[in-house]
């Protein structure tokens, strides 16, 4: 695996987030899983618990490796979407469709920025500002003054000035002739954004805000969310997924002055490059990640008129789970261990699952009393009852995996 730490990130918090903010368009034809039989009681042998499992993550839609291990196998980018999004259609966006983002990590309020060439500052009803260049002005803050912004420059004492401008009291925006703005972040590093960086109010302070052409956005996405060194198809089906998953986003929610949010709680964004405080420069956009959102430009996955909410995840075990949508369903999955097994283990002391539960009193057994029906094991854990000296109290499969940090819920206790 080229860079596990991009696809060891579990999206259960993406998942939570899609679901609830599309929660008014569930269908009500979304396919039940059989359940499948209790297994049988487990006893700790020494005192500890061994759990086998499989997969990386929720298992809804598509398999990472999966994508990778189709393509090894010879399928094309749309057939892997076709598989791990059946009964979808793919639709083409206009190549001037943009995106709004959450730039989560500049949380003080303020929107500083470095000097640029034609760097301008404007409000959202076309009253603009270039601002002045040369060596005393070292950076610029829009920050909060009453119900609008003041601009300040910053001189090499790091003392700031105001500057006067011809600007109303509406959102204040930042661009540069190139069209990529200098971003100074709270922790001394910089990152460079395509597009226009905005200052939106929030209270008495501000959130800043990129707004990007999609297809921009998706360049950096694709890096962060699947090493852009796997098989050209795989990355490319990515492309696809990530800029469906954000129109989805931006779609069927309304957050307040922004589309999605730049963290694993939606899809990691970066921009075009970050440099450190300590001078290094880490480039977030790739050649083949560029490569693969311009072969599969404007491309997302609709279902029924609509653009599907395309769920992926590092490894579904060999096995996808329902999402409750008709085009995330149950089925095997012949390609997710193609590349590499995810198959996995863990072992947890009785000890520890009576500290995690202490109403139980000591633990006498472990019983994972239903599954989802699909997939290795009979399926994902669904419930699973912990027997103790004092009572038995029964837990969902995922509240029992996420308590012990497992990669998944498709797992089966041993002893």
């Amino acid at each position: 695996m080229t860079r596990p730490q991009h696809l060891h990130r579990t999206r259960f918090l993406r998942a939570a987030a899609s679901l609830l903010a599309a929660g008014s368009l569930l269908l009500t034809g979304a396919l039940t899983a059989p359940s499948a039989e209790a297994d049988s009681a487990v006893k700790p042998s020494d005192g500890k618990f061994v759990i086998k499992g499989a997969g990386f993550g929720h298992g809804h839609g598509m398999s990472q490796y999966g994508a990778y291990g189709a393509a090894k196998k010879g399928l094309s980018w749309k057939q892997i979407l076709a598989f791990y999004y059946p009964g979808t259609t793919l639709k083409t966006l206009s190549s001037s469709t943009t995106i709004k983002v959450w730039i989560s990590a500049d949380d003080d309020n303020n929107l500083r920025v470095l000097p640029a060439e034609g760097l301008k500052v404007y409000d959202s009803n076309d009253h603009s500002i270039t601002v002045p260049t040369g060596s005393d002005y070292k950076s610029w803050r829009i920050k909060r003054s009453g119900s609008g912004y003041k601009l300040e420059w910053r001189d090499g004492d790091g003392d700031y000035h105001a500057l006067k401008t011809p600007l109303d009291s509406s959102t204040w925006m930042v661009s540069t002739k190139a069209k990529v703005v200098k971003l100074r972040l709270p922790n001394g590093a910089t990152r460079e954004y395509r597009g226009t960086l905005r200052l939106i109010k929030r209270g008495t302070g501000g959130r800043t805000v990129n707004k990007v052409k999609l297809e921009d956005y998706v360049r950096s996405v694709v890096p962060s969310e699947m090493p852009t060194s796997w098989a050209p198809d795989a990355v490319r089906a990515q492309a696809v997924a990530a800029r469906s998953y954000a129109i989805r986003i931006r779609d069927f929610t309304s957050y307040s002055g922004y589309d999605i949010c730049d963290t694993t709680a939606c899809q990691v964004y970066g921009g075009k490059a970050t440099t450190t405080s300590g001078g290094s420069r880490i480039v977030r956009e790739t050649t083949a990640g560029t490569a693969a959102a311009k072969a599969t430009a404007g491309t997302i996955v609709t279902y029924g008129g609509q653009v599907a909410l395309t769920q992926f995840a590092s490894s579904n075990g060999g096995a996808m789970s329902t999402g409750g949508y008709p085009y995330l369903k149950e089925k095997d999955d012949p390609y997710d261990g193609v590349v590499k097994s995810q198959a996995w283990s863990k072992t947890v002391t009785a000890k520890a699952v009576a500290k995690a539960y202490p109403s139980v009193g000591t633990v006498k057994q472990l019983t994972i009393s239903k599954r989802d029906g699909s997939g290795r094991y009979g399926g994902r854990v669904v419930s699973i009852k912990i027997v103790g000296s004092k009572k038995t109290q029964t837990v969902t499969g995922s509240a029992f995996q996420s308590k012990f940090r497992m990669r998944s819920s498709l797992y089966k206790i041993t002893s």
